[in-house]
This record gives C-alpha cells, structure tokens and sequence, in this order.
C-alpha cells in the first residue's frame, strides 16, 4: 500500500494555477485545494529546476549543495559539464539509511543519471541520449512490452522545431511517464517520487501567449499544460484517498515572462576583459579574462591558471581582477532599454558562502524581464534567445492526506528546503537529526 507520493510538476505559477481553478479549468487541483492545501513557497535565489529539486529532497540549500544549474560552472577544458547521480545521489532522501527499508519508487528527478540500485526502481533523469536509465536495466524493456516505450526528455527539447510539433512530443513523453506511473502504482510500494516537466518545457516558448488576447485560453498552449496536469493529479489522486495516503506536491521554479536574455561577453569584450577566436561565438582563452559562466548561474567566471586549461589569471591577481570586472559591470546599461543592468554584483563565493562549485562574480538582475544569457555553448543549443518566459523565485506547494491537510503552516518564509523535512515528518520522522529545517506541517 503507498504511504506517499510526492509529485513535482515543474514550471508552475502560483497566479496562473489559482486563475485556472477560478476559472473551473483544473477541477482535481481545485478539489485538493479544497480537502488540503495549495500555497506559495520560495525556491533556490537563483531559480532554477536542477538547484530546486536538489534543494527539495535533499533539504540542503543552494549554497551547502552546490548544484546551480544542470551544468557545473567550472571546467578545466570550458565545456560544461552536467551534475550526475555520482555527486548528488547522497544527498538525496531516498539514499539515507534509514528510509532504506521502504520500497521506493523514482522518476524522473534531475541528479539520477546514471542510475543505481534502490529498493524499488529508478527510472533517470538523463541529460544525455543514453540506453541505460533505470533500475534494474530491464525495467525500461518491461514497460515497452506493455506498449509503454519510456521516452526521455532529452527528446522533446526545443531546438528549433515547428512549435506546435515541439509541444506534442512534449505531451507524448509526459503521458507515457504519466501510464507508467499508473503501472507502478498498482503494484507493492511504499512511498512514489515523480517528476513532471511538460508545463516548463512550453513556458519557455509560449508564455508569450498568455499575453495575446487573439488567442483563446483554451487554445494557449501553457494552459493546455496545465489541465495536462490537472488529468495527471486527478488518476494519482485516486489511489491517495483509496489507500489514505498522503500527497505532496511542488514546483522546484516557479514561472514569469521574459523580454530578453542580453548576452554578457561582447561587453566583457568591449571592456578589453575578453578576446574572441576565429568563431565569434568562442572566445580566444590564451588572451580572455573574464566570461560568462553556464546558463542559469547568473554567473562570471575568471580565466585563472591551473583551473582552466588555457588559465591566463594568476592566483595573486585574482582578487584585483574579479574586483575590476565586478567594477565594470555595476555600471553596464541593458542594450535593450538603456536602464541599469544589474542591481548588484558580488562574488560568488561570498553569495554561495565559499562553495567551490559557484561562480567567480554572480550578477544580479535589476530587471527580471531581462537576464543574463549564460555561456554560448549551452544557451545556444537550448535556442535562448526564442524564449519568452523564464523561471520564477515565487513557486508552488501542496499536499492532501491524514498527516497534511489541516496541519499546514501556512508561513511567508517556507521555502523548498523544507519539503524533505515534510517528507520525513510524514513518515514518523525516521531519519533523526537529519535536516536543518522545520516541516511544513505540523
């Protein structure tokens, strides 16, 4: 019988999702906030989905867990590299010795690739085309015998595609992951970890929408989404009140418009702190001294030897350098509006309190309309700058059940640290002394 499931329906914001059950849009979100709980709650201070789900089942904060984006923000060769299961499995609850005991079930939660063995099974997030995501190894196979051929996301990226195209093989990946859920419902677990993406996967490129009033609600493609969700929540919701369990649900970013992503190197270059190559798109790192780090992170990173291959920065000016680099950026203009570009900027290890994984200045937004870019070699290949819409620090949080609803602490400063602390005072508080966080029920 299922203790717990805990669904993570990333991409959600807490404005549209109430207008929609205003609206009699989401009729199984409307009746769980009825019978329990639906409420804002803060992500990662940079929003972003990879820093909000580790935060969210480990209990760590952004700063004691180090990952920022899907991506590292330092390599010695500057190609990023993804965060994989070898680095962040340990954090994760569903690893601590104590919870070992229960039959768990993982989909689809960022930080599981390459899978491993748990008590139950583990179907990855993989951020790379790969045959091997889950635990056991036939578990994938089981499934397409049953005419569920499990997809990644990988392969419902937008990359250029026809739009309308690009939303369908987002649906067509969410429902399979939706019917194997179903499947693995219906036999003996205990507590279900899910992850789904359709509703950020389409924000990106269709919040736009939301601000066209030529198109109907009901053809704009983000609500569309959302009453995917709703369906989704609605057949889970059906074995929580079956077997009197308990549900948590969450967004790890919640979601906003966006005018532009402005790109930080040509000023850098501008500034004589970078060099391009013969591609204009890569700078010449024998003659760069600063550039963009990763996207999401918000970040700049210093050439220093040792720590990249082609390192130009010694370690005796570093701290001149990033203080002359953070000195040219407070006084950039947003080329798009002739405003103040960033509100503040401040070293990275002062902002993430000397992780070794942040980035060396972090830059600060003074409009979160526009933001920063993030490194060409990933940003490019996710099509950025055909974005419209851009993830939120203001994200969602509910649940229903015997040991949720009227129990809730309904506080402005809940944040997604506290879910994992949720998750273990639901299950009687096993693991002991295991988080700095308070549950957010009582």
């Amino acid at each position: 019988m299922v203790k717990l499931f805990v669904i993570s329906f990333e991409g959600m914001n807490y404005d549209i999702l109430n207008r929609l059950i205003d609206n009699h849009m989401l009729e199984n979100f409307k009746k769980l906030n009825n019978d329990g709980y639906i409420g804002e709650i803060k992500g990662s201070r940079i929003p972003y989905e990879a820093s909000g789900l580790v935060s969210a089942f480990s209990g760590l904060e952004d700063y004691e867990h180090g990952v920022l984006s899907y991506w590292q923000a330092h390599n010695y060769d500057y190609l990023p590299k993804t965060y994989d299961s070898n680095y962040i499995k340990y954090m994760m609850i569903w690893n601590q010795e104590e919870l070992k005991g229960y039959k768990q079930v993982i989909i689809n939660i960022f930080g599981t690739h390459p899978p491993y063995p748990v008590n139950g099974c583990l179907i990855s997030y993989a951020m790379n085309r790969t045959l091997r995501y889950s635990y056991p190894d036939t578990l994938i196979k089981s499934f397409a015998s049953q005419g569920l051929p499990y997809l990644q996301d990988m392969g419902a990226f937008f990359v250029g595609q026809d739009k309308n195209k690009f939303a369908k093989d987002v649906l067509k990946v969410e429902g399979i992951r939706y019917e194997v859920c179903k499947k693995i419902i219906e036999s003996e677990i205990d507590i279900l970890y899910v992850n789904f993406t359709c509703i950020d996967r389409v924000c990106h490129f269709f919040m736009n929408e939301l601000k066209d009033d030529t198109i109907a609600p009901d053809d704009k493609i983000v609500y569309y989404m959302y009453k995917q969700c709703d369906m989704y929540l609605g057949g889970i919701m059906k074995y929580v009140y079956e077997n009197n369990a308990d549900l948590i649900l969450f967004s790890s970013v919640g979601f906003n418009h966006l005018k532009k992503f402005v790109e930080i190197n040509p000023y850098l270059k501008e500034k004589k702190l970078l060099t391009w190559s013969d591609n204009p798109r890569i700078p010449d790192w024998s003659k760069t001294i600063a550039f963009e780090a990763v996207q999401g992170t918000h970040g700049i990173n210093i050439n220093r030897k040792f720590i990249y291959e082609q390192g130009i920065v010694n370690e005796h000016e570093y701290d001149d350098i990033s203080n002359e680099v953070i000195f040219y950026l407070k006084k950039m203009k947003n080329p798009y509006n002739g405003n103040q570009m960033f509100k503040d900027v401040v070293l990275g290890r002062e902002y993430y309190k000397n992780h070794p994984y942040a980035p060396d200045i972090i830059t600060l937004p003074f409009d979160s309309d526009y933001l920063p870019y993030g490194d060409s070699y990933w940003s490019d290949r996710v099509m950025r700058h055909s974005q419209t819409g851009w993830h939120d620090i203001n994200t969602v949080w509910g649940g229903i059940g015997p040991n949720i609803s009227g129990k809730v602490k309904k506080e402005s400063n809940n944040t997604l640290t506290q879910i994992a602390p949720t998750i273990n005072h639901i299950l009687s508080n096993t693991i002991k002394n295991g988080f700095n966080k308070s549950s957010l029920v009582k």
